[in-house]
Formats: C-alpha cells, structure tokens, sequence
C-alpha cells in the first residue's frame, strides 16, 4: 500500500492506494499542496478498487443534490457513520463510486472501480472538497468560503462573492501588483490559529486558475461586485453574517455542524471589519482597498 500526503489550510491528508493494481490520477492543483511524509493525519482516503461496493441495506438518505449534482449522503445504521454517493443520475444506473466515512469525517474508505483503466482519480470533484468541508464543520475547525484572497505587506484581504460577481477579475488584478501574493480566485478555508481568523489559499480554483498553498491573517472582508466606480460601503455585523452564510458550503445535513457554521460566521463577522465592495476591473480598485 502507498500513500501520498497532502496539506490544505493545515489539514494534513494522507491518500493510501495499492500502486500494484493501479496508478492513481490528480487534478494538477491538488499537486501543489502535496506535503512531506507525517504521522497521525488529520484525514484518511483509503482507496479500494478490488472490494465489491457495500450494501446500503438499512442506511437512510440525509440529503442529496440529484439530478442536477452529483451527491448524496446517506446515514449508517445505528449512527456509526455516513455514506456518500457519487453518481450522475442523468447518465449512469448505478454510483460510480461509494464512501464510508466515520462521524467526524476523518477516515474516508473509497470504493471505487477500474473500468477498463490502470489508474483511478480517488479525490475527484466534488469528494475532495464535500470531505474537507465535512471535517472543518463537524470538528469546529472552520469554514471552507466562496472567496478570493491576496495577502499584502502583512495583511489579508478576502474577495467574496457568487459566481460571476468578479472574484477572477479581482485576483488577476492584484497578481499584477508587486506588493501582493494572490493565494486563491475561488475559495479559501477560513479558520482560527492561535486565537486570529486566518485564510489559506485551496486546490478548488476559478477561472483564472489562481492555488497557492500559503496563509494569511484576515484584515478585512469584501462582498464584490462589479461597478462603474471603487466604493467600499461598511455592513453591520448581521449583514455581514447574512452574506458569509449564502457564501459559505456548510454542513447543512448535520445540525451540530450548521450551527457551528452560524456561530463561526458570527463570529468573523464580530472581529473582521466587512465591507461591500464596487468596484471598476482595472489597477485602480488595488490602490483603493489600500488606503481604506
């Protein structure tokens, strides 16, 4: 059995997989956050290609995103734990793979099947990111949020927004800046270390296929969208909450992990100044959030 060890946001992740039976195939991003060999990982992917796909007798479904996603969660008996389908129900008749995982989401078993093929892409979307997710909400780690991030001379300025309100646009501008790192244009994981809300840049990227395995200490927040002048306008924190939670990927399954993704966002809400951000898609907007 080999493994191969990865980091996102200071989760550690080990993916074991049996190399005499196949080779296993990665997105190109996921690449750069593989890490240097660790004992104890946060979360384990064990990658099963040779036993036959367990039953679902008697597991209740929890949610699904059928037909138009890809997923479906099921509960095992007894609460011991969960299962995930993967299946593109429009297509296909049966699951193209099944996961157990435990509780806390931290040891994941992938079955999963060869057709016809050497090599078997384990962390396919959308698993990686849903078992990620799972674990920083069911554990009380943090968020996974629908945002862009740049660190700048110290400080940590995110770029939130829904699909096409600018996230690529703003990070293509900030790399042109010599000052600034652009960590993601698409999401970042947003969780506390040491007593401060940091960000850290993920595999899961937008358009301008901006990944950067590297963090920052959160200064300030930005709800974007696209405008004919740069103004930045404050939000309350209840505004503020409003929109990190339509902009976050909760565990909205789970009770204890929702709530805990409520309380989080309170409290960014409480420690991080948030703005809503217009803004014209030129270097101007970059001079302008530094001088707030």
């Amino acid at each position: 059995m080999d493994t191969r060890f990865f980091s996102i946001g200071r989760i550690t992740i080990a993916l074991r997989y049996n190399s005499e039976l196949y080779d296993i195939f990665l997105d190109r991003a996921m690449e750069q956050f593989e890490a240097e060999p660790f004992d104890s990982p946060d979360i384990t992917f064990l990658t099963d290609a040779e036993s036959p796909f367990p039953s679902l007798e008697n597991y209740h479904l929890l949610f699904s995103t059928h037909p138009g996603g890809l997923w479906s969660i099921y509960e095992q008996p007894d609460s011991q734990g969960y299962a995930i389908l993967l299946q593109n129900v429009q297509r296909d008749r049966e699951p193209y793979k099944i996961v157990l995982t435990d509780r806390s989401f931290s040891n994941f078993h992938i079955h999963c099947r060869l057709e016809d093929r050497d090599w078997i892409p384990p962390l396919e979307y959308p698993l990686d990111e849903l078992a990620i997710s799972g674990h920083l909400n069911l554990n009380r780690i943090g968020i996974i949020l629908h945002s862009a991030c740049v660190s700048c001379n110290g400080k940590g300025y995110l770029f939130a927004g829904v699909s096409g309100s600018g996230k690529s646009t703003i990070s293509e501008i900030w790399q042109k800046d010599p000052e600034t790192m652009v960590l993601t244009d698409e999401r970042v994981i947003i969780r506390d270390i040491n007593g401060r809300l940091w960000a850290f840049g993920t595999p899961w990227h937008g358009t301008a296929d901006i990944h950067r395995n590297a963090g920052t200490p959160i200064d300030r927040i930005f709800f974007i969208r696209h405008g004919k002048k740069n103004r930045a306008v404050p939000l309350s924190r209840t505004e503020a909450v409003n929109r990190l939670m339509v902009r976050c990927f909760p565990t909205f399954w789970n009770r204890s992990g929702m709530q805990f993704v409520l309380d989080f966002c309170v409290r960014i809400a409480s420690e991080i100044e948030c703005y809503e951000l217009e803004f014209v898609p030129d270097p101007s907007v970059v001079e302008y959030v530094k001088t707030l």
